[in-house]
């Protein structure tokens, strides 16, 4: 049956925090674009703005953080299960009904194509500060289903997201013991310059001359989004980029008080590029490459990199390739043969995690609109989840 948004769903409910309680505190920059949960960092005295407790979803309201994809589920420490949580006035706060419907369905649920649409259909304001009021969304008309298949959908779908989060666990405590050898090792190592460890790929790349419909592009966008290249269409760049033809690390020379070093393992086909904003370095081999990555990863590399920017304007700061390739660095190639051999199975891992994570969520985000509008069985929609999830990826 045909229902509004507002009648199955509990928008922006009704709690009470006493004023100057100090309760846990999100603001927008907490949550991740495209993340299922968030938790708190820090409590606040409580004077204002959106109010929530544990299993709510919070909705970004504002441009353009409800087009970059801010809704998430707060997830509270275990002393805080049952206590009030606040965070900003930008916010419209979600709770299932008892009975009629569940939170976790409703942040799917807000996740479709259609809704959210709908929610940037209706922002109002000037520009660069548009926001959708809550009565948008009570007012968006859904056919919602029974409980029980609210949560084997939800239960269908937040394993692939148990699974995209797991893998995410294990990258960053890779990366985390990447990191570790490089400042342990680096002690008793001889200093080289960067250009003796790896080279310079500068091969430009032109849009207006390729034969391709498509390429595989690595950005700062799509590295600040999760460190996923785009499949962007030929026709629609606009700028040269550089050519990548082998496995390489990118570190990105604008602003480098904010470290992007990516790890990029390539196959022939599509072809993939890379924005200029990158120093795109390769090595004569892979254990050679596992090397560059430690260098770059070094204390030594990341402090000097700040130090050498040109430019007047701090969000426009950058590093000029020639004077990066300069920089001192500890010479991991001196590194016993299994030493590199441990980092180089490290940045395997990583790799094959992160691109395991981003065909789970592929196909998460195909059954989403499926699921949601009952053209897909749960038990159609099951086999392909076991089958993608059946292709393990080995652990440390």
């Amino acid at each position: 049956m045909m229902s509004t948004f507002g009648e199955m769903f509990d928008v922006d409910p009704k709690i009470r925090i006493a004023k100057n309680s100090e309760v846990p505190f999100i603001e927008m920059a907490d949550i991740e674009p495209w993340t299922r949960t968030v938790g708190s960092k820090r409590r606040k005295k409580f004077s204002g703005g959106s109010k929530f407790l544990d299993g709510d979803v919070l909705v970004a309201r504002i441009t353009p953080s409800l087009e970059n994809g801010k809704t998430s589920i707060y997830r509270a420490i275990q002393s805080d299960k049952q206590a009030p949580a606040c965070g900003s006035t930008e916010f419209i706060v979600v709770r299932g009904i008892a009975g009629r419907s569940l939170s976790e369905f409703a942040y799917y649920l807000l996740r479709t194509v259609d809704l959210r649409s709908h929610l940037i259909a209706n922002m109002n304001g000037s520009s660069g500060r548009q926001r959708v009021e809550a009565n948008a969304l009570r007012d968006y008309v859904i056919d919602l289903p029974p409980l029980d298949e609210q949560q084997r959908i939800v239960g269908l779908l937040g394993t692939l997201d148990d699974k995209i989060e797991s893998n995410q666990t294990v990258v960053t405590r890779a990366e985390q013991l990447i990191d570790e050898i490089a400042e342990q090792k680096a002690i008793d190592l001889p200093t080289v310059a960067l250009s003796e460890v790896c080279s310079l790929s500068k091969s430009t790349w032109k849009p207006e001359t390729s034969p391709d419909q498509t390429v595989q592009l690595f950005s700062l966008p799509a590295f600040d989004e999760g460190a996923t290249p785009e499949q962007a269409a030929v026709a629609s760049i606009k700028s040269n980029k550089t050519l990548m033809d082998r496995p390489g690390v990118l570190v990105s020379r604008l602003n480098p008080r904010f470290s992007r070093m990516w790890w990029v393992e390539i196959d022939a086909t599509p072809v993939s590029v890379c924005s200029p904003e990158f120093a795109y370095l390769t090595a004569g081999d892979m254990h050679g490459l596992a090397c560059t990555w430690l260098a770059v990863r070094s204390p030594e590399f990341r402090g000097e990199i700040v130090d050498r920017v040109t430019g007047t304007s701090g969000s426009h700061q950058r590093v000029r390739p020639a004077d990066l390739m300069t920089i001192g660095v500890p010479d991991y190639r001196s590194l016993a043969e299994h030493t590199q051999m441990a980092v180089l199975t490290l940045l395997h891992l990583v790799s094959a995690r992160r691109q395991q994570s981003v065909v789970l969520a592929e196909l998460r985000d195909a059954l989403l609109p499926e699921l949601m509008s009952g053209r897909m069985r749960v038990d159609e929609a099951g086999c392909l989840v076991s089958e993608a999830l059946n292709e393990e990826v080995a652990d440390v």
